[in-house]
């Protein structure tokens, strides 16, 4: 299997629902880190793997119409996700492209603040991309990193059960380079010293969280589809991929708000140049 080929498939067929299916629980975190970086009217602002605009949107407004907002993501489903939720909003200074993380096509020192929202532990050249964001800003310049952190709701352990379950009939190469970059950022401190690593200083990190509702269990299904767990599903085969589905909607069933209800924790980092 093409590992990295495959994850950037998923992308793509995931962009339509991305953010959009039962809930959106990206936006609200992206809308944080684009308040903690430094921003003002007329400034320019770069969000590497800009998804569904989660992050870029919120910064946008900040420079407003005289500044440079710029979304750049590997996935066209992605870009062209950042470039609908734009037209929407009405903001004509938001451009997204197709693009590299770890080869960023900008001059150096060209942006005031970078921002990064839940990228960073799928780029496979993570210490690349990472000197890359700090090429491109200027020496006053901010970054903003959001990642999930190693928390799982108590009551959502026997969703990472039942992928255990189902694990033996995926590809091997594709758990361990998942796995293997996930872990790369597992913690805070993983997170600090990879800044640290790039040049970064007066790294900050802080969690934050949020509590969605799933309406029901298929609502479940629709989001699971929507996101980087998507590459997990489509590396089944497809009788253990329906399995799974009826597993999942199976335990939520009949299932009160309380146990429809999932916290999602993250990381939100800021640092200097």
């Amino acid at each position: 299997m093409d590992v990295d080929a495959h994850l950037r498939g998923t992308y793509e067929r995931a962009a339509p629902t991305y953010d959009r299916a039962a809930f959106s629980h990206h936006a609200a975190f992206g809308e944080r880190l684009a308040q903690l970086v430094v921003l003002g009217p007329g400034g320019r602002v770069l969000d590497v793997g800009c998804g569904a605009g989660g992050a870029l949107l919120p910064a946008a407004w900040r420079v407003g119409p005289t500044g440079e907002a710029v979304g750049i993501d590997l996935a066209e489903g992605m870009v062209a996700r950042t470039r609908e939720a734009a037209a929407e909003a009405g903001l004509d200074h938001v451009r997204a492209e197709v693009m590299d993380a770890a080869a960023l096509d900008f001059e150096d020192g060209h942006f005031d603040a970078v921002l990064c929202a839940f990228t960073l532990a799928a780029i496979p050249d993570a210490e690349g991309a990472l000197a890359e964001m700090r090429r491109v800003l200027r020496p006053t310049g901010s970054i903003g990193v959001a990642l999930w952190d190693d928390l799982v709701d108590d009551l959502w352990h026997w969703e990472g059960e039942l992928m255990g379950e189902f694990a033996a009939q995926a590809p091997p190469e594709l758990l361990a380079t998942v796995g293997e970059r996930s872990a790369r950022f597992r913690h805070a401190t993983d997170l600090r010293a990879a800044l640290d690593a790039a040049g970064f200083r007066d790294v900050a990190i802080t969690q934050a969280h949020v509590d969605r509702t799933y309406a029901d269990g298929e609502a479940w299904w629709e989001w699971f589809l929507s996101g980087g767990a998507r590459a997990f599903l489509e590396s089944l085969p497809e009788t253990a991929r329906e399995q799974f589905r009826e597993r999942g909607l199976e335990r939520l069933r009949g299932a009160g708000e309380h146990a429809r209800t999932r916290r999602f924790v993250a990381m939100l980092a800021h640092a200097r140049v």
